[in-house]
């Protein structure tokens, strides 16, 4: 193939578009992959749930994929930024900061990027990913027994603690100064000795990522060992899907997800999106399954294509 022509490209390099490539690789298929080597889950200590590499590092996971990528020469691997995708006669053409590629088949794997800073809490920056959470999956284990913090908006946060006391018995939600309106809610988890605090919060209290307490406007400081935010104020990391105007439906936790078929391809034939980039919020070990899933079904579909001839 020239050195700018592929028959897949898979834009991001994480635990899906990796997945992807290595099948594609396996296959003798001609793919590029262009990652930028800034993964959402880099401020974690640990990845979990997904097996054989349970309890690594997420930097860890990546450099042993990446070197096992190495060995299938029809991979060709950059560290680059893919800043725009169009469709083309015959395709699409990928643009680099630095160059411009062309292949029949993209993969969008490119995720999504939390904007923890946004929420506004002091504190919170220094606690995400280190004792403060979005995923029970992935930290619950971890997380269990201690005394836990729910911290979120007055609707997502009230249900996603009904979760989050499947670990531990010692739950509180933090609203954050909004109101709960819903009274049987309020009556349900009460009943569930889960209290829920309305207060504003000043500060959240730390020392080396570990949380210590949640300070609350009027002075008053309340113990917590760890928690959980069911919105991470997440957005996706390139806007490639929405310029295709590939359309999206409700998925989980309130999220749009991209309407995609079985073989995770989009209205745009030849358009793929995997892993969070599809869903907002997918896990490693799935993400992984879905990017072996579309290795296969492209691989597939090549082979037909070339069959037919």
């Amino acid at each position: 193939m020239a050195n700018n022509k592929f028959e897949v490209i898979v834009i991001g390099g994480g635990p899906a578009g990796m997945s992807a490539a290595l099948v594609l690789g396996r296959s003798r298929i001609h793919a590029l992959v262009i990652n930028t080597e800034t993964p959402r889950n880099a401020v974690t200590k640990h990845s979990h749930g997904f097996l054989t590499q349970d309890g690594k590092h997420p930097t860890e996971i990546f450099k042993e994929a990446k070197q096992q990528l190495n060995k299938y020469k029809s991979v060709t691997y950059k560290n680059e930024k893919a800043i725009d995708l169009k469709k083309i006669e015959g395709g699409f053409q990928v643009k680099t900061e630095s160059k411009v590629y062309t292949s029949k088949r993209v993969v969008i794997a490119t995720g999504h990027k939390d904007n923890i800073e946004s929420i506004g809490i002091d504190g919170l920056v220094e606690v995400y990913g280190k004792s403060v959470y979005p995923c029970p999956f992935c930290d619950g284990f971890e997380m269990a027994d201690k005394k836990l913090a729910v911290i979120g908006d007055a609707t997502k946060a009230p249900m996603f603690s009904k979760v989050i006391s499947h670990w531990s018995n010692d739950v509180i939600v933090f609203t954050n100064g909004n109101k709960v309106v819903d009274l049987d809610l309020k009556k349900e988890l009460k009943s569930k000795n889960i209290d829920i605090i309305e207060d504003k919060i000043t500060k959240l209290h730390s020392s080396k990522g570990e949380l210590l307490s949640i300070e609350l406007e009027g002075g008053r400081s309340i113990d917590r060992e760890g928690g959980f935010l069911p919105d991470t104020h997440s957005s996706e990391s390139t806007s490639f899907a929405q310029k295709m105007k590939i359309p999206t439906e409700e998925g989980k936790f309130g999220m749009s997800a991209y309407i995609i078929d079985e073989n995770k391809e989009t209205m745009v034939k030849g358009l793929y999106i995997i892993g969070d980039a599809q869903t907002g919020w997918s896990g490693v070990a799935v993400s992984v399954a879905e990017g072996s899933k579309v290795g296969s079904a492209i691989t597939h579909q090549i082979i037909m294509e070339k069959w037919a001839f």
